[in-house]
């Protein structure tokens, strides 16, 4: 499967947006999902990105799927679920819209780990992840997971 291809994984969310990689892009590295890595998209897209966008309207996926040589690349730790396809991140613009976020999957959703993550330059973002198998959810949440 081509990265070049382009098809949905679930109404709202598209293999590219899933596996789009800017470093992956300026480094030449592939970052194409394998048939089980690509599972676990279809999985976290339906269980966590659909009902999160019919509740709020549409997010924005920082990253999601990372092959190893891209994870290793932006220094991903080495357990990631990005690089099962079992975990996104999503940009958001305001404490207050993260926590309505944060609080509504840990409410609604059967996820794995919830993390509400800042750095020190004011960037936010929630990391959330859903294991393919729903016996694996751990359901970690850290409302404030500062780096």
């Amino acid at each position: 499967m081509s990265k070049r291809q382009n098809f949905m994984l679930s109404p709202h969310f598209s293999y590219e947006e899933m596996t789009r990689s800017d470093w992956a892009e300026s480094h030449g590295v592939d970052n194409t999902p394998d048939e089980l890595q690509l599972a676990g998209l279809i999985n976290l897209c339906w269980k966590l990105g659909e009902p999160l966008r019919e509740v709020f309207g549409p997010i924005h996926v920082n990253s999601g799927f990372r092959s190893a040589a891209v994870n290793e690349g932006v220094h991903g730790v080495g357990n990631s679920k990005h690089l099962s396809g079992e975990a996104m991140d999503i940009r958001v613009t305001n404490r207050e819209t993260g926590l309505e976020y944060f609080d509504f999957i840990r409410k609604n959703v059967d996820y794995d780990q919830l993390l509400f993550e800042f750095n020190r330059k004011g960037a936010m973002w929630l990391h959330c992840s859903v294991c393919l198998d729903p016996k694996e959810n751990r359901h970690q949440s850290f409302r404030n997971y500062g780096l």
